[in-house]
Formats: C-alpha cells, structure tokens, sequence
C-alpha cells in the first residue's frame, strides 16, 4: 500500500505522540506490578518489558486511525 507523502508525515506525528504515551502508560503498569513497585530493580524490568507492547498497541492504534482517516 503506496502512501503519499502528507499521510506518511502524519502517521510519523502521531506514532510518536502514540507510541511515547503507550510506553510510559506500560512503565508505569509494570512497574506497579513489581513485588517492589517504585525501586530501581522495579523501574529496570519494566523499561524493558515495556518495548514490545508499547510498539503492538501503537501499530494498533495507528492502524484504525488510519483506516478511519481513509474511510
């Protein structure tokens, strides 16, 4: 699916508004999660685990939002 260029320029805006607050929202949800929520062994597991859901719910998003902007 060939995309033109001001669709490109607004899905890059909106993935990193979209992705940046998806992966804050999964850091903090694993850091509560954590036997020590708010330590730094707590804040290190979960920057990582973060990574990958935050990267699936933003394609997500992403994608319905541009299904909707198409339709």
């Amino acid at each position: 699916m060939a995309l033109d260029p001001e669709t490109r320029r607004w899905l890059k805006d909106w993935a990193m508004k979209v992705g940046g607050t998806a992966y804050l929202l999964f850091v903090f949800a694993f850091m509560a999660g954590h036997p020590q929520p708010g330590s730094m062994d707590s804040l290190s597991r979960a920057v990582v685990m973060a990574i990958v859901p935050a990267i699936i719910a933003t394609l997500a998003v992403l994608g319905v939002m541009l299904y909707l902007r198409k339709h």
